[in-house]
């Protein structure tokens, strides 16, 4: 039991900390150039990791009752992370997302 929410949980802080730094670069971007073309698309991909991390969070067994689906949903939220990243450079990728 401690396992899989030892592993939950060190995979929500990645989310978190992957979050935290979309929202940073967002910000930084902001700040220099209000006008960027890109800040829409990582500001997009921003709150859809923001909401796979706090839906993990509000659940609030760190994954004890359904240990792959936290661990695939904190996935999806670092990806949407990794993605807003790559908006805020101008290399989006060209994929739809869910």
């Amino acid at each position: 039991m401690h396992t899989i929410q030892d592993r939950t949980q060190e995979l929500r802080n990645v989310a978190i900390d992957a979050v935290l730094n979309l929202s940073r670069g967002i910000a930084a971007a902001a700040r220099a150039d209000s006008g960027n073309r890109n800040l829409a698309a990582a500001r997009d991909y921003q709150r859809k990791a923001q909401f796979f991390a706090d839906f993990v969070e509000a659940e609030n067994s760190m994954g004890f009752h359904a240990p792959q689906e936290a661990a695939r949903i904190l996935a999806r939220s670092i990806d949407y992370s990794r993605m807003g990243e790559l908006a805020l450079r101008g290399s989006a990728p060209n994929r739809a997302a869910p």
